[in-house]
């Protein structure tokens, strides 16, 4: 799954010029400018050389970056840098995105606030349900342990005097410092860590004094984790972060979706069951052939008796062995082609014209 997050002007990430970051690719963008301007930018090892001309904001773009490195990126002169669009492709690892106010933020499991806080006086307008956590008294500060594999916390600084630092995993801080401008900025990223590999990871920011004030502001902060995920409370989107998925939606990791032993269940069952429709079909024809057969037998039957010819079904006894006993103890008489029933025992009464001419058949009264 990709990733987009826009890091702009005035986040104190970019204030100096320069960017660390871990990503698949970046983008570069400058601020508007009339004239053409020359520059120089650095991308850890690599270094280019061009000019910003006035119909072309992007400065610079890379691919295939390797996004588990950390990478530096470097503007010179900084007053070109606007912004920087650093993509994450965070693998199977992180499927969506978690948005969190400030309120959600400080009630979530894993979540410490030390030092003062105060939630009355945001820095500006426009916060996230209209709710902010603002840092009074030097030394306060925040911790989040999360399970995922990236983090953005937004957030205002107080201009020049806001000055801060954040640490991931108990690694060593980085300060960062708006630039040297007395505006109160807008809502802006303070800090963004990609590519933290799956697992639970810490998130640690300390307000610093600096010219006697210390004050910075929370807005709200983004996870991004598996749609598995849960949390202590129900996610929002909120912010200008966006993101965009080049991944099919497979469905494997879609939640409702049938697991691979059920699938395969379904499909048996479904053979079994038309394996045994076809069976009850073939025997239901069997037993219509078998009633037709038994009602053409009876029905030759009835035709023979009418006919007054025997039937004899008994097939211990041999049809030769039937007509030799017939011969031995019958009489035949021939009417119309058909063989007559063996006739019990009478006496023939020869007619006088037959007896006289000896005639070769007898007939019977």
């Amino acid at each position: 799954m990709k990733f987009n997050v826009t890091i702009a002007a005035p986040s104190p990430l970019i204030a100096l010029g320069s960017l660390i970051f871990n990503g698949s690719s970046i983008w570069v963008n400058s601020v508007w400018e009339t004239q053409i301007v020359p520059y120089t930018l650095y991308l850890d090892s690599l270094t280019f050389v061009s000019n910003r001309v006035p119909s072309d904001d992007l400065l610079y773009h890379a691919v295939n970056l390797a996004q588990n490195e950390e990478h530096t990126v470097i503007v010179n002169p900084a007053r070109l840098l606007d912004s920087v669009i650093v993509e994450m492709d965070l693998g199977d690892e992180a499927d969506m995105m978690m948005s969190m106010d400030d309120g959600q933020l400080f009630l979530q499991d894993g979540f410490i606030a030390t030092g003062q806080w105060n939630t009355n006086a945001c820095l500006g307008d426009g916060r996230a349900d209209g709710t902010c956590h603002v840092s009074e008294g030097s030394g306060s500060e925040i911790s989040y342990t999360f399970e995922g594999d990236a983090i953005t916390l937004w957030g205002a600084t107080e201009g020049q005097y806001t000055l801060y630092q954040v640490s991931m995993d108990g690694a060593k801080p980085i300060a960062y410092s708006p630039s040297n401008t007395t505006i109160t900025s807008p809502i802006t990223i303070l800090a963004h860590y990609s590519n933290l590999g799956l697992g639970s990871h810490t998130i640690t920011l300390t307000s610093l004094p600096r010219d006697g004030k210390s004050r910075i502001e929370v807005d709200y902060a983004q996870v991004y984790t598996k749609s598995t995920a849960t949390s202590g409370s129900s996610p929002t989107i909120a912010g200008p972060i966006t993101s965009t998925s080049t991944s099919n939606s497979s469905d494997a990791h879609a939640i409702g979706s049938l697991s691979k032993s059920a699938t395969i269940g379904i499909i048996v069952g479904a053979i079994l069951g038309a394996l045994l429709l076809v069976a009850l079909f073939f025997a239901y024809r069997r037993r219509q052939q078998n009633k037709r057969l038994a009602a053409t037998t009876r029905r030759n039957s009835a035709l023979a008796v009418a006919a007054g010819v025997r039937m004899d079904f008994n097939p211990s006894r041999r049809s030769r062995d039937f007509d030799e006993e017939t011969l031995a103890s019958s009489k035949f008489s021939i009417k119309e082609g058909l063989e007559l029933s063996a006739i019990e025992s009478q006496t023939d009464v020869p007619r006088p014209e037959e007896a006289a001419k000896g005639g070769g058949f007898s007939w019977r009264s």
